[in-house]
């Protein structure tokens, strides 16, 4: 499964901090966060699309398996939904956009998309359900979002409501710590970074979205973030924001690729 957990309108001076590990078979090429067209995404080589992204717009918007039956290979992918979403200026339009998915379409996932003032979860399980977030700490996994009757969502989601009390820097610490987590018991898919012979811990992402637009971070673990360090790629978002108001103008910038 991926985690991700998000402090939406909790964090003084920070309208929106998340940070997501992903989860893979380690088998499954994959690049890491770019410039892709309009967003900032990784990339699945697989099937082409991602697992999370960020908008112009300050958009932040992730998807995760949900447990349940064998996936069927037949339907598409989840991971195009979240450019599908992006395409949106708001993350109340990019919700909207995943709640009309169609039925049976694609295998079971949880959607997660917020901006500085609102924050969404789309749950699929053959159809989409809709849920508006209030302000505060969230964990979306592989269950329902926030179910603390799953020991691993209660634990994570315990520790992302003491992160939320702190300065912004010191929650995005505390955030990238609970990413780094181990020996938790009951097995290494309880614990927040996975380890198995063919499947774990992918990548990691932690995104800081400032109040004031200045103090924006964003930074990448290429590999599982207890092994590797993260990487500062704040540059992607300046990079970001400036071609779309050269877009905007009708005019593309040097820079971007």
């Amino acid at each position: 499964m991926c985690t991700l957990i998000a402090l939406h309108r909790a964090v003084a001076g920070a309208p929106l901090v998340v940070a997501a590990n992903r989860d893979e078979f380690l088998d499954r090429p994959a690049e890491g966060l770019a410039l892709r067209g309009a967003v900032i995404a990784p990339k699945d080589l697989q099937a082409g699309g991602t697992w999370l992204g960020i908008g112009p717009g300050g958009v932040f918007a992730a998807v995760t398996n949900r447990r349940g039956e064998e996936p069927d290979p037949q339907r598409r992918s989840r991971g195009g939904l979240v450019f599908e979403a992006l395409e949106a200026p708001s993350a109340r339009g990019g919700a909207e956009i995943i709640a009309q998915a169609p039925a049976d379409a694609f295998n079971p996932f949880n959607f997660f998309i917020a901006d500085a003032q609102e924050a969404f979860v789309v749950l699929y399980d053959h159809s989409p359900q809709l849920r508006t977030l209030e302000p505060g700490a969230h964990v979306i996994g592989n269950v329902d979002p926030d179910d603390r009757s799953d020991p691993k969502v209660a634990r994570i989601l315990e520790r992302a409501e003491k992160a939320a009390t702190r300065v912004p820097a010191d929650a995005l610490f505390e955030l990238a710590s609970v990413c780094r987590e181990h020996d938790c018991g009951g097995g290494p898919l309880v614990d927040t970074c996975v380890h198995t012979s063919a499947y774990g811990t992918r990548s990691s992402c932690l995104y800081l979205q400032s109040a004031d637009g200045k103090s924006d971070v964003l930074e990448f673990s290429e590999g599982a973030p207890c092994e590797h360090p993260y990487r500062d790629q704040t540059d992607l978002l300046f990079e970001m924001s400036l071609r779309a108001r050269y877009e905007a103008e009708g005019e593309t910038p040097r820079s971007a690729t």
